[in-house]
């Protein structure tokens, strides 16, 4: 157990690396203070160029990943064959990870909206909630030019893409399941709180596409 605690408290900081606002102190700027004044990928890509906000997008998905990677080789298995004690701690990383980018212990507690920690969280957790959110994303990307709103949708989907492989495929819904849908919906719904401001825009009408020099 007290190993355990330590993965999700090191998951945690792990998660809590602010590589947007690193990537800007590089480059002589706060990101705190430009553009929608967020140290996650998509300000970092309107503030300071692809060149640094591509990496930065990199970085807070292998974050994501790599823990959680670890976490189920760990465990010594696929997330749908976990107990449920098993699957309390796997889920207890994930959400340290995705917690940390959202609420970083280096910058106050404020961080990142948590969109490619999740992402990188997700192909770890399954491959096929991975892609379906994945092409969600693009697509929506394609359809609206809203990062904000492709974000959003994509965590529905994978909510939904979740709820069918642990649960509608066999009719069943064990313990571990419940356990899995719960955090992930709770994910989904920190994405969302976490782009509120997004949300009043895009009914306002006032939110920028994607990549434009206008400042959210």
């Amino acid at each position: 157990m007290v190993e355990n605690i330590l993965y999700i408290v090191a998951a945690y900081l792990i998660g809590s690396v602010p590589f947007g606002y690193l990537a800007g102190k590089l480059n002589g700027i706060d990101l705190r203070e430009h553009g929608s004044r967020n140290i996650g990928a998509t300000n970092a890509v309107r503030v300071l160029g692809k060149a640094w906000g591509i990496p930065v997008f990199v970085c807070d998905f292998l974050k994501g990943l790599l823990p959680l990677l670890y976490m189920k080789c760990h465990l010594g298995g696929e997330v749908t064959a976990m107990s449920a004690a098993d699957m309390g701690w796997f889920l207890g990383v994930m959400f340290a990870l995705v917690l940390g980018h959202t609420y970083t212990c280096f910058l106050g507690f404020k961080g990142g909206k948590g969109v490619a920690t999740t992402a990188g969280c997700m192909f770890a957790f399954s491959l096929t909630v991975g892609l379906s959110i994945l092409a969600t994303w693009i697509i929506m990307m394609v359809l609206t030019r809203y990062v904000s709103l492709s974000s959003m949708v994509a965590g529905l989907v994978l909510v939904l893409t979740a709820a069918w492989e642990f649960w509608w495929q066999d009719g069943v819904l064990s313990v571990a399941d419940g356990m899995a849908l719960g955090l992930l919906f709770l994910i989904f719904a920190l994405v969302v709180y976490k782009h509120r401001s997004n949300i009043v825009r895009l009914c306002n009408g006032t939110e920028p596409k994607a990549f434009s020099k206008k400042s959210k």
